[in-house]
Formats: C-alpha cells, structure tokens, sequence
C-alpha cells in the first residue's frame, strides 16, 4: 500500500506521542483524509490545522463508540490501532487484577473491536490493518508480565485477523518495535526509539511482504535470538526422536 490521497486513515490514540506522529507524517506523505480518533476531542479543538484531519471521538473500550465510529468512517482504507495501555505491573502486583484486565480491554479486546467493526471498509477498500504491539509480545520481562501477555494475544490476533481478511485483499501488519521515547516509557533507562522512527518503519511496511515487522535493533535482535533457539530446540527434540526410533 502506498499512502497516496487516496489513502483514508484512522489513526486510534492520536492525541499524543506515536498516534499524534502517525497523523504527522501520514499528512506528510500526503493522505487524503484523517480520522484521528481519541478521547476527548474537545480538549484538542485545532489539532493540526489541516483540513484532511477529521477529530473523532473514540474509546476504543466503549462499544457503543466504536460502533458510531465505523458509521463515521466509511471511507477507511487503513486502520492503525494505536491506542495502547502499560502500567507496568508483574503478574503478583497488588494493583493486580485490575491492571491486567484493563491492558486486556485496551491490548486485546479493543483491537478486535476495532477488526470487527471496520473490516467491511477494508475489504471494500482492499486496504490494510496495522496492529501497534511490542517486542514485548513475543518474550516476557517479569515487571511487566501482564502487559506481555495483553501483547502476546493481541499477536495472535494479529496472525488470526491477517489470515482471515487475505482472501478479501487485505493485509494485517503486526508492528513489534523496542522500547519508543513516549510517556508510557519515560521510567525506561535503556536507548529508546524515537516516534518518528517508528512511525516511518511502520508506513514503509505497508509495501513489503512481512507481516510482522520489527522496528529497531532491540527489536531485531530480541526476534533473531528466538528464532535461533527455536532451530535449537526443534533440532534437538528431532535427534531425541531419532535416537528413540533407533
């Protein structure tokens, strides 16, 4: 997919940091039109001064929302579902289990909400889906277990979404970048990416043939070692068989 003015986007969390980039740059590159959907709207009355941007109040939990929204944009040709939530809590956390049933809500259940609901204008548009996850969801970091696990199913959302919709003629992006300079991060010590990195690896996906794209080096290495250690196992487990059948 190439972004173009015929492209139509609805951008979801874009009132801020990757969301707010995403609307950015799809305006740089020279959309047609910008659903950008948040909250609260009103609290952003001139975001941005561009005629293409249309605000469109969405929380993406709220059934009733999402269902006003698909009836709004029926133009869509591609959804990016943005909106995400971390609050950093391990699985024995006493904001636990209310931490890990929102991330859920938000992670998981909003992007299929969000699948659900605009599917029809994507088929009809022959467009795209890009689910904005984490490394995070292929490998577990203890403080933030039950975040992993929101971006995990989201993953296998992902895979699940991407095989029902090929037929149809559209392509469902799984983007697994390390860790992004956003607020949701601001306690990560480690190198970050910026938004604009991401958001431009994202777009750029849109042309290629992978359907889960890894943006930066934590990122890459992190699917490089897994993907190492599975030959490993498999290997091991097929040489195990062998000696058996010996």
């Amino acid at each position: 997919m190439t972004i173009d003015k015929h492209t139509v986007a609805l951008v979801t969390g874009a009132d801020r940091g990757l969301g707010a980039k995403f609307v950015e740059v799809l305006l740089a590159q020279g959309a047609g039109k910008i659903y950008a959907a948040m909250r609260r709207p009103a609290e952003h009355p001139a975001y941005p001064a561009d005629s293409r941007v249309v605000p469109l109040q969405l929380d993406v939990t709220d059934a009733s929302q999402v269902e006003a929204a698909a009836r709004i944009a029926t133009d869509v040709t591609l959804l990016i579902n943005n909106a995400g939530v971390n609050f950093q809590a391990g699985a024995l956390s006493a904001s636990q289990p209310d931490s890990a049933r929102r991330e859920m809500e938000v992670n998981y259940f909003a992007t299929l909400s969000m699948a659900q609901a605009f599917s029809p204008q994507l088929i009809a548009a022959r467009g795209a889906m890009v689910n904005i996850l984490s490394i995070l969801a292929r490998i577990t970091l203890a403080p933030m277990t039950t975040l992993c696990a929101s971006k995990a199913a989201a993953l296998r959302l992902s895979e699940g979404l991407d095989a029902e919709l090929a037929p149809h003629g559209v392509r469902v992006f799984a983007v697994m970048p390390g860790a992004i300079d956003t607020d949701m991060s601001r306690d990560y010590e480690g190198d970050k990416l910026s938004t604009d990195a991401v958001v431009h690896a994202t777009l750029a996906a849109l042309d290629g043939g992978e359907r889960e794209v890894y943006v930066g080096q934590m990122a890459n290495d992190v699917a490089r070692m897994l993907a190492a250690d599975r030959l490993t196992i498999q290997t091991q487990i097929v040489g195990a068989r062998a000696a058996s059948a010996g």
